[in-house]
């Protein structure tokens, strides 16, 4: 899609005299109007892409959102233009409604992008409002980066001005009589034909300088993390922004390059129906609507984000490369013959299986060092608690044998005799059972 909207943009001046160019090589005259517009679709597809990566919108849809508006912008900008500004030419020449190269305007471009941009959301059932920023913030960029190429061509030239020393005159430039040749500058001599210079309005140039703080403003809004504005807002703003001061600047237009019809230019009526529409929008979108989610809070976040996921999904693919490889190199090796990966794998585990027997072997002794060393710190403690129970008995020994030596003294007394009882009736045994007769 970014070469088909290349070709476009170079081909709307192929066929344009009296625009600067240069010399390349053998290639020809290159036009700096077509390389100047394709660097605004280079720069506006990269703000577009950016800004739909932050949030979340695929691939797939922003190649084919960048592809629709770009392609049925430039058909929209050469239809539109053949019929509000060529009519008279078209009725003598029929053909030159498909001659995309002869002829653009920046009105047709935004109506064809517009129709483009409504039936790929409808084909793909997109949300409407998120991919209008989206689309805004590739849009404008390139819009006015393709002003920078209408100003170095002279492509818009407007009335002259009354007033040379006026404050506001550098907005002016002065055209030579030999630039006439120019069909967009050659109404100025009409009315001037004894002028050696006229000054007159760039309007590329006017319309360039207000539309650099416009930018400004709107890619502020657009990728700021906080405080964020409700989707669609910025398609609504950008609307709001330009479509008046577009409607004001094509009263400096000259009636050969823009006629009027009920004394208005086609960009005039376009201007008024696009404020209308971006006033109504806004306010439904103020009064309803809420921020797009995003997938990370900034989008140099995002973008690191993606630069991460897209190189693991390149190392897998490198993985999935390399494991058909090594599979188609073994398919293609005879059976008896194993695969030098193959003995590579074996040798490696009979490494690894001799360097777990070296380990183990290591452990084991290092097991039988620590059983040693325990085994003669307990001998060596047995022997200090026996040395010092020897010490304690040979201490306590004198004591018991003198309590020996009692015991036996005691053993060899004789026992103490009782003491005998008396019988009773006193006196000897010849008393015993006599007394006197009465």
């Amino acid at each position: 899609m970014y070469a088909v909207a290349l070709t476009l943009s170079g081909a709307t001046t192929l066929a344009t005299t009296g625009i600067p160019g240069f010399q390349l090589g053998s290639l020809g005259p290159i036009e700096s109007f077509g390389v100047i517009v394709a660097a605004g679709v280079l720069i506006g597809a990269a703000l577009l892409r950016r800004y739909a990566e932050w949030h979340g919108v695929a691939d797939e849809h922003i190649r084919g959102l960048t592809g629709w508006i770009t392609i049925a912008g430039f058909i929209g900008a050469h239809l539109f233009d053949v019929l509000a500004y060529q009519w008279n030419d078209l009725q003598k020449d029929p053909i030159l409604l498909v001659k995309l190269w002869a002829g653009i305007s920046s009105y047709g471009g935004f109506i064809g992008g517009a129709m483009g941009f409504a039936l790929y959301v409808w084909w793909k059932r997109l949300p409407v409002r998120l991919m209008a920023d989206v689309a805004l913030v590739g849009l404008l960029p390139a819009f006015s980066i393709g002003r920078i190429g209408c100003t170095a061509v002279s492509d818009h030239v407007g009335a002259a001005v009354t007033d040379p020393d006026a404050w506001y005159t550098f907005l002016a430039m002065d055209y030579p009589r030999k630039m006439a040749n120019n069909s967009n500058i050659a109404h100025l001599f009409q009315h001037r034909p004894d002028a050696d210079h006229i000054l007159a309005w760039n309007l590329g140039l006017v319309e360039l300088t207000y539309l650099i703080p416009v930018n400004a403003l709107v890619l502020w809004l657009a990728f700021r993390s906080k405080r964020r504005m409700p989707a669609g807002f910025i398609a609504v703003l950008t609307g709001l922004l330009y479509s008046p001061v577009r409607f004001f600047l094509d009263y400096l237009r000259p009636e050969t390059s823009d006629p009027r019809r009920l004394g208005l230019t086609f960009a005039q009526f376009a201007s008024i129906l696009a404020f209308g529409v971006s006033v109504y929008v806004a306010g439904r979108i103020l009064r309803s609507g809420k921020p797009a989610e995003t997938i990370a809070p900034t989008s140099r976040a995002a973008q690191e984000k993606l630069r991460v996921v897209l190189k693991e999904a390149e190392d897998e693919v490198e993985e999935e490369k390399k494991a058909k490889g090594k599979a188609a190199v073994k398919e293609k090796r005879p059976a008896s013959e194993p695969p030098e990966d193959d003995k590579a794998e074996e040798k490696a585990a009979e490494e690894e299986a001799e360097d777990k027997v070296a380990e183990e072997e290591a452990a084991e002794e290092k097991a039988e060092e620590k059983a040693a060393e325990k085994a003669a710190e307990d001998k060596e403690a047995a022997e200090e608690e026996s040395s010092e129970k020897a010490a304690s008995a040979s201490v306590e020994e004198p004591a018991d044998e003198g309590a020996k030596a009692s015991d036996k003294e005691a053993a060899a007394k004789p026992a103490p005799k009782a003491p005998q009882a008396k019988k009773p009736g006193g006196g000897g045994g010849k008393g015993k059972g006599k007394g006197k007769k009465k």
